[in-house]
Order: structure tokens, then C-alpha cells, then sequence
């Protein structure tokens, strides 16, 4: 019965998700995780597997792409979606108390990890949190999704710095797999340096 309730409340969270119809897997667990009544006695990552498990396991009428794993990264992985990812693993970890506002955040992307900044006052910027390294990437939907549905999802409203080897841009559609790593520091027009955090733990 918890099973059915739960693969009630996925389908309808991903009818309300924006790109309609199409989200990210870590996404659907924080917010399920996040509107769950009563978690009871387990712990938060016992039912983040467990809601994991419920989803990627004997779900009909659910699409699922693994867009990176632990081998490879796949081509339909941009720039933009990694970044997504990414603030929601922070949000999911409480360095992010709810979404920043556009002009309140910049994602720096490299292949391997990414680095959240906070933009203060005069243009400087403080790191949330360590930086964010890749795992599973998986991406669900309520029917077949095409590269239209990839491209939607990796329009994201935050500035972004993607690290190739020739320099850095600002595409969201850039292909994670043709990134550089993330840099340990990042310079700001010349002036000053920041770091991406890489030096502390692994992410989880």
C-alpha cells in the first residue's frame, strides 16, 4: 500500500515538475522527503534509499536514463543539468535553505564536481558548502523524453561557469563529458581568487 502511495505521489510530482513531465531523481527525493508526514524511526538516508529503490525498481509506465554512473558519463548530461543536480544535492544536504534567486548564485561546472557561489554585496562570493562530486545522475519521466526535454531541463536560472581546456563557458547545453575537471581555484577577472572547496571531504 506505502509502495502504491508513493508511486502515486512520484507521478504526480513529476506532472507539476518543470520541464513538465521530466526531473531529476534527486530532485523527486528531496521534495517527496521534504512533504513525507511521518518519516518515522529510519533515517534520512535509509529512505532516500528506499524511495530510490521504490522508483528505479519495478515501476511501469516510468522512463528512466541514466544520464552518469560510476563508468561513464552519457552525452545527453549538459552542463546546465549537472548544475541542476547539483543544488539539489545541496539543497538536499541543508547548505541551501530553499531556492537562491537568479542574480544570487553561480554554479561553476567542471566533469567531475560542482562548486556553488554566493554573491555578496559588490560582487564578491563565498563558497556554499564543498564541492559537489558527480554520482548517479538519473533523470525520470511520465513518457518517452527525447534531447528537446534534455535541453529544457538544462535551462537553469543561475549564472554558470563551465571549465573546458581552452577556458570557460556560460552554455548550459555543453556537454559534461567534453568539460575539464573542476579547477581547485577559480580567478575573478583578474582581481581576485576563489576556491571551489575541492580540498575538504567527498561530497557524502
Amino acid at each position: 500500500m506505502r509502495q502504491t502511495k508513493r508511486k502515486r505521489q512520484v507521478l504526480d510530482m513529476l506532472v507539476q515538475s518543470q520541464p513538465t513531465g521530466v526531473a531529476l531523481l534527486n530532485e523527486l527525493c528531496c521534495r517527496y522527503l521534504e512533504g513525507e508526514a511521518s518519516p518515522g524511526s529510519s533515517g534520512k538516508a535509509d529512505r532516500r534509499k528506499s524511495f530510490n529503490r521504490t522508483v528505479l525498481s519495478g515501476f511501469t509506465g516510468l522512463e528512466v536514463h541514466y544520464l552518469a554512473d560510476k563508468q561513464y558519463i552519457y552525452e545527453e548530461l549538459t552542463a546546465g543539468i549537472f548544475a541542476r543536480w547539483a543544488v539539489w544535492e545541496l539543497l538536499d544536504q541543508k547548505y541551501l535553505s530553499g531556492f537562491p534567486r537568479p542574480k544570487e548564485m553561480i554554479v561553476a561546472v567542471g566533469r567531475d564536481a560542482c562548486a556553488a557561489f554566493s554573491v555578496l554585496k559588490r560582487d564578491q562570493l563565498a563558497v556554499i558548502g564543498p564541492a559537489t562530486f558527480m554520482k548517479d545522475i538519473v533523470i525520470l519521466g511520465n513518457r518517452k523524453l527525447d534531447f528537446s526535454d534534455f535541453y529544457k531541463l538544462s535551462e537553469i536560472p543561475w549564472a554558470l561557469w563551465c571549465f573546458t581546456e581552452g577556458g570557460v563557458t556560460n552554455d548550459p547545453r555543453f556537454p559534461v563529458a567534453k568539460l575539464a575537471r573542476l579547477p581547485y581555484i577559480v580567478e575573478l577577472e583578474g582581481k581576485s581568487e576563489i576556491s571551489t572547496a575541492r580540498k575538504r571531504l567527498p561530497y557524502r
